[in-house]
């Protein structure tokens, strides 16, 4: 994000300098339409995913504590990435304090949510991912809002999400999936028990399993729904050449 973000700000302000509007509305639709391919495969893959992530990096840890956190903060990530290409958008545009002012709105919220949430003895600490999504999806909502308002020719938002949530949507039942017929299949008997249990070696290969078949459907469903397109890679490293692999 990044980098996209730093690529966003020169690119929309030169084409705003030489009034190309038409040229800024298109580095700008193309900014967030790169950034959803990016983030929404990544928070659903750690949503699906978030137990044997966990298992497989710090099996020392409890899954069943650790892995709903990472799963939650999965998603909370989708809405930071948004926001920061959102944010170098309305910077780009001259509206340098609207994003500053949308921060500080979130910020409040994200404290209110863990003084109050935390402190329930039922939620605990997982009210600090709430906390982080509550925070950055208020954050991001402002931000899309501010778009359509203050920026003409904004991009359409159903170009934007649509195509890429529904790629991430269909490449996370299939990684759940794989993972749990994997899980049966490797699971065994420990001697002694009554129960199936997945070793770590199990865990790994289930896991690296689910995420290669869930890399290889996105990818699939990402060219098969067209969901990017030439002008999109050019804030790419090595665009053109993505471009022409795609055709």
């Amino acid at each position: 994000m990044a980098a996209i973000t730093a690529s966003v700000i020169p690119a929309v302000s030169g084409a705003l300098a030489r009034r190309d509007r038409r040229g800024a509305a298109r580095v700008s639709g193309s900014a967030l339409r790169i950034t959803a391919l990016l983030a929404f495969p990544m928070g659903v893959g750690l949503f699906v995913m978030g137990k044997p992530i966990m298992q497989l990096l710090y099996p020392a840890l409890e899954k069943d504590l650790a892995g709903p956190l990472l799963s939650t903060l999965g998603l909370a990530t989708v809405f930071v990435c948004m926001m920061l290409v959102c944010n170098s958008v309305l910077q780009a545009h001259g509206f340098v304090n609207l994003p500053v002012l949308v921060m500080l709105l979130g910020g409040g919220i994200k404290i209110f949510a863990n003084y109050h949430v935390v402190a329930m003895p039922k939620v605990g600490i997982y009210g600090a991912p709430v906390g982080n999504i509550l925070c950055f999806s208020l954050c991001l909502a402002l931000d899309l809002l501010l778009i359509s308002r203050v920026i003409p020719r904004r991009p359409r938002y159903a170009d934007v999400f649509f195509k890429p949530l529904l790629a991430s949507a269909v490449m996370g039942a299939a990684a759940w999936a794989v993972y749990g017929l994997a899980e049966k299949v490797l699971s065994a008997v420990p001697e002694g028990e009554t129960e199936a249990v997945l070793s770590r070696t199990g865990n790994a290969m289930a896991t690296l399993g689910a995420i290669g078949v869930a890399v290889v459907i996105y990818l699939a469903l990402v060219v098969a729904l067209r969901a990017i397109a030439r002008d999109d890679l050019s804030l790419m490293p090595k665009g053109e050449r993505i471009a022409r692999l795609l055709g």
